[in-house]
């Protein structure tokens, strides 16, 4: 192979290289934060569900569009008590609102919480993230405070 076909080659991978950092750091660098939170029973499951409203905050000056967002949600001591699933989203430049829905997995680890609800100790959830950005999967995570969002149960 001659050295210019090499030398191009490798300036195409090292620019493909470039554009992939890049698109990495503008998917770390989004912010997000949660405006209300909403509790549901779930019938056909017979499990405690819920929605999270969510501002994701893109820093950047472009439109960056993910391939979905999958996750967990955990209580404070670690028990995973739901799980989510976003799809493909585009998200423009300063703040979108996203409605994130999430179904229990199990009743009985729910008992507890939904105890705690009724009586007004609501709890402290963390939704641990995988965002997909053309194949990458990039993790996160954001703890909330429950109580601060005045929830509601319906």
């Amino acid at each position: 192979m001659k050295p210019e076909v090499k030398l191009f080659l490798a300036a195409g991978v090292g620019y493909l290289g470039y554009k992939f950092y890049l698109n990495y750091q503008a998917i770390k660098n989004l912010g997000f934060s949660p405006t209300g939170i909403n509790f549901t029973w779930i019938k056909s499951r017979s499990a405690l569900g819920g929605t999270m409203f969510v501002d994701v905050l893109n820093p950047t000056q472009k439109y960056l569009t993910i391939d979905g967002i999958a996750g967990v949600v955990t209580t404070a001591d670690g028990t995973i008590i739901g799980d989510y699933k976003l799809g493909k989203t585009v998200l423009s430049p300063g703040a979108k609102n996203v409605r994130i829905s999430w179904g229990g997995r199990s009743s009985a680890t729910l008992i507890t919480l939904v105890a705690g609800m009724i009586n007004g100790k609501w709890p402290k959830l963390t939704f641990k993230s995988v965002i997909t950005y053309k194949g990458l999967p990039v993790p996160d995570s954001i703890t909330i405070d429950t109580a601060l969002l005045k929830p509601s149960f319906m």
